[in-house]
């Protein structure tokens, strides 16, 4: 056998392993495809996704990567109106604002339409939160379990008067089963200091969760400042009216008196005229004088009244405004408010 056939059969068995190999390649190949074709449907399906100007600003605002993108497009997110918003995510209880949905049977994302402006920063916030249901959905159960687990001690771990206690007990009290996916993604888009593990696996999805969390936070500070601003002129009014019944109990007493002290001094004069014989009838002068200027006192008094009522009123009025402001800014993110008693205004004194 001369040097060139041994060559040539070397050649031949080289191409048949490297056959072999390409087999086997091919079999993993389409063993990897069969268990992720979940994976694969993904990004074909995103690939084909053609965002409004809109949707791209979600992504940009929430700072989403390339796989956070991917659920989010994946999941073929609308934006729908406030009126036909119901028709998708649907859920009544008063004072819970639902602004989006991920719902599992379409592995569809739904975006509620905030046209307030002062209220536009949270649409980025609900894209980033609904985006990671898409992204949770896909999960295995041993890595959900893992998660539940790292999220539990996270939320155990924030103080005891923070609002995310109260946040998830709403969802929960709605779905028992809620807590979990709700907690993951709550925590992901408005909780600002996270453990280590848990920024590692956000980081997969949003790049700059700090900035989402930002967003989140400049929406809720405008709500907390109606807030305090509210409770401050309902705490006002209150004590105002506390002191303006003080008075009014005062000036009724006063008055009830004055008139009683008048008919009797009207009475005697009366007698007097008709010349009986009336006791103290030479200081009748000095009695008109005093009941004259207790009338002056209690007149001064019956305006000081009407004066802290105007004040009161015209502090009803700013209190009247901001409810309204806070009934749109309620509105505006999808919130239905229960029916509340209204103060009403203070009567004038007779």
């Amino acid at each position: 056998m001369n040097i060139r056939t041994r060559l040539w059969r070397a050649f031949i068995a080289l191409m048949a392993l490297s056959a072999i190999a390409l087999q086997g390649a091919l079999a993993w190949g389409v063993s990897w495809a069969v268990t992720n074709q979940q994976w694969i449907s993904d990004r074909a399906i995103a690939r084909q996704f053609v965002p409004d100007q809109a949707l791209q600003h979600y992504v940009t605002d929430a700072s989403l990567t390339a796989e956070g993108e991917v659920y989010l497009y994946a999941s073929l997110p609308q934006i729908v109106p406030a009126g036909e918003f119901d028709r998708y995510c649907s859920r009544d209880e008063p004072g819970i604002g639902v602004l989006g949905c991920y719902r599992l049977g379409e592995k569809r994302i739904y975006l509620y339409d905030v046209t307030d402006e002062r209220l536009e920063a949270m649409e980025p916030v609900i894209a980033a939160h609904e985006m990671l249901h898409a992204a949770w959905d896909r999960f295995s159960q041993e890595e959900k379990d893992a998660l539940g687990l790292l999220l539990e001690e996270a939320l155990a771990a924030l103080p005891s008067d923070h609002p995310m206690y109260e946040r998830i007990a709403n969802y929960e009290a709605h779905d028992v089963t809620s807590r979990i996916p709700e907690l993951y993604s709550l925590m992901g888009t408005e909780v600002e200091s996270l453990p280590a593990a848990l920024e590692a696996h956000y980081s997969r999805f949003i790049a700059d969760r700090q900035a989402v969390v930002a967003l989140a936070k400049q929406v809720y500070d405008i709500f907390d400042n109606f807030g305090a601003e509210v409770q401050h002129i309902v705490d006002d009014l209150s004590d105002r009216s506390d002191i303006i019944d003080a008075l009014k109990a005062t000036y009724e007493s006063d008055a009830a008196i004055l008139g009683a002290d008048i008919s009797v001094y009207n009475d005697r004069v009366a007698r007097y005229n008709d010349g009986e014989d009336v006791a103290g009838a030479n200081k009748f002068d000095q009695e008109r004088d005093n009941l004259i200027a207790r009338q002056a006192e209690l007149a001064a008094e019956r305006d000081t009244i009407l004066e802290l009522i105007d004040e009161y009123n015209a502090l009803l009025d700013q209190l009247n405004f901001l409810n309204d402001q806070l009934t749109e800014l309620n509105q505006g993110i999808n919130i239905k408010l229960e029916t509340k008693e209204s103060i009403g205004e203070t009567e004038v004194v007779d």
